[in-house]
C-alpha cells in the first residue's frame, strides 16, 4: 500500500479518532480493494466501493469508513450521488501516493478470517465449469513465476503507484488462495490474474513457452462484423448470424450501414475494402501512419482507434452536448470514412454494445472454440483474451488448430503474432 496514505492514516486515527467503535484493518482493507480497482480499470478516474461486498467481508457498516476516508482526504469522490441511481466513485489521493509499505493481517483477526473465507466461496463455481475449462484452471493453479526476479522488477519501477500495483498483483500469485480464475458475466472473458499481470512481467513465467496472439484484435474483429453487415452469408459463428445481429444492434442500424456503404462506393469514397485488407493483414496501424505521411506514431495510431471504438458518440455537460476525441474521430474519418460512420451507428443506442459485442465474439472463439479444441488434442492453454500461451513444444499444433477454426468460423485468418515468452 502507499506509505504516506497509511502513515497519515494511523497518525488521524491518534489525532481524530472516528466517533464509531472501529477496526482499523477495515480501513486498510477498503483502500486496498480500490488500489485493486485502480489497477484492474486503469483508463477511469474514479470507481464504484460495491459496499456489499466490502459488508460480507469486514462485517460492518462500510459507509463510515468511506465518509472518514473521505473527509480526511485519503479518497477523493466525484461528488456525483444520485439517489436510487448512482453512489460516489472514489479514487486515491495522487498526494498520497509515495512509498511502498506491507501491511500484513494477523491470522487471528476478524478480518483475516473473513477475507479467507470469502476467498473460498469465490472458488465455489469451479465446480460448474465446462470440462475444457476445468483443466486449464488446473494448469493455471500449478503455474509459478519465477517470484525472486519479478518482485525485483516491480521494486525498481519509478512511479510509486504502479510499482505497489505491480508488488500486489504477484503477491497474490503468489499466495495461491488470491487466485482467481471465472468469466466475465458481462463478456464472457475468462478473468484470471495472468489477464491482468503486466506483459513484463509475463516473461518469469517458469517454463519454455510462446504466446501466440492476433494482430489488431478489435480492428479485426469490428472487419469481420461489417462484412458480416455488408456481405451477409450463411456462417458457423452463431455472433456473426443476421438474426442475432439484427437483435443486438437493430435492424434499422443494420439498414443504414448497408446504405452509406452503397453510397460512399458510387462516390469512390475510401471504402471498407482497404480497412479489411489492413487488419486481416495485420498491418492497420502501419498503414495508418503511412496514410497520415508518418506524423503519427504507432501508439497515437492505436489510441485512435480504441477511442474510435469504446468511447460515446456524444456527452451533455455543462449544459452542452460534445464529442469526446472530436479531433483523433476526424482524424480516423478522414481515412475510413465508411467505417467511422458504422461504427458511430452502431453506437447510436448505446456506446457500450459494439465493444462488449466484440469482446464476446473474441471469447467465443478464443475461450469456446479454440481453447477447447486444443485441450481435446492435449495442449492446454493459458489464454489472455485475444492471445494463447502455450509450451513451446506444441506451437506447430497449435497453429494449425487457430487456422482451421478461424477459417471455419471466419472464413478467413487474421495475421498472428508468436513470440517466445
Amino acid at each position: 500500500m502507499p506509505e504516506l496514505l497509511i502513515t497519515r492514516l494511523r497518525q488521524r486515527l491518534i489525532d481524530k479518532p472516528p466517533y464509531f467503535k472501529y477496526r482499523k484493518e477495515v480501513f486498510y482493507y477498503i483502500v486496498h480493494q480500490l488500489i485493486i480497482i485502480e489497477q484492474i480499470r486503469k483508463k477511469e478516474e474514479y470507481h464504484v466501493l460495491n459496499k456489499s461486498k466490502l459488508r460480507d467481508v469486514t462485517i460492518c457498516d462500510p459507509y463510515k469508513y468511506i465518509k472518514y476516508l473521505e473527509n480526511g482526504e485519503f479518497i477523493i469522490s466525484d461528488n456525483k450521488h444520485q439517489r436510487g441511481k448512482k453512489s460516489k466513485w472514489y479514487k486515491i489521493n495522487e498526494k498520497l501516493k509515495q512509498g511502498v509499505i506491507k501491511v500484513v493481517l494477523e491470522p487471528t483477526s476478524k478480518l483475516y478470517k473473513a477475507i479467507i473465507k470469502f476467498q473460498r466461496k469465490r472458488r465455489a463455481h469451479f465446480n460448474r465449469l465446462a470440462p475444457h475449462l476445468k483443466l486449464m484452471k488446473d494448469k493455471f493453479m500449478g503455474m509459478e513465476l519465477d517470484y525472486s526476479r519479478a518482485y525485483k522488477w516491480a521494486e525498481r519501477c519509478p512511479e510509486t503507484a504502479k510499482r505497489y500495483s505491480y508488488i500486489t498483483t504477484i503477491n497474490n500469485i503468489e499466495d495461491k488462495r488470491f487466485r482467481y480464475f471465472k468469466r466475465n458475466k458481462t463478456n464472457n472473458r475468462l478473468d484470471t490474474n495472468l489477464t491482468n499481470l503486466k506483459s513484463d512481467l509475463r516473461q518469469y513465467m517458469i517454463g519454455d513457452f510462446v504466446s501466440i496472439d492476433v494482430r489488431n484484435s478489435q480492428p479485426f474483429l469490428l472487419a469481420i462484423l461489417l462484412q458480416s453487415i455488408l456481405y451477409p452469408k450463411g456462417t458457423l459463428c452463431w455472433y456473426l448470424q443476421e438474426g442475432n445481429l439484427a437483435k443486438t444492434f437493430g435492424i434499422r442500424v443494420i439498414e443504414r450501414i448497408v446504405l452509406v456503404h452503397q453510397k460512399q462506393e458510387k462516390a469512390e469514397m475510401v471504402n471498407f475494402r482497404s480497412f479489411q485488407d489492413s487488419v486481416v493483414q495485420g498491418q492497420l496501424y502501419d498503414n495508418f501512419i503511412e496514410l497520415h505521411s508518418g506524423n503519427i506514431e504507432r501508439c497515437q495510431a492505436k489510441e485512435i482507434m480504441f477511442e474510435v471504438l469504446f468511447s460515446q458518440n456524444t456527452i451533455y455537460k455543462h449544459g452542452g452536448k460534445f464529442i469526446p476525441y472530436k479531433e483523433d474521430k476526424r482524424i480516423f474519418a478522414r481515412s475510413y470514412p465508411f467505417v467511422a460512420q458504422a461504427v458511430k451507428d452502431l453506437k447510436s443506442k448505446n456506446h457500450k454494445i459494439l465493444p462488449i459485442y466484440l469482446q464476446q465474439l473474441e471469447s467465443y472463439l478464443f475461450i469456446d472454440r479454440i481453447a477447447k479444441e486444443l485441450v481435446e488434442n492435449g495442449v492446454i492453454p493459458f489464454t489472455i483474451h485475444d492471445s494463447v500461451i502455450v509450451n513451446a513444444s506444441d506451437q506447430e499444433k497449435t497453429l494449425g488448430i487457430m487456422t482451421k477454426l478461424f477459417k471455419e468460423e471466419l472464413g478467413l485468418v487474421p495475421a498472428l503474432d508468436i513470440k517466445k515468452m
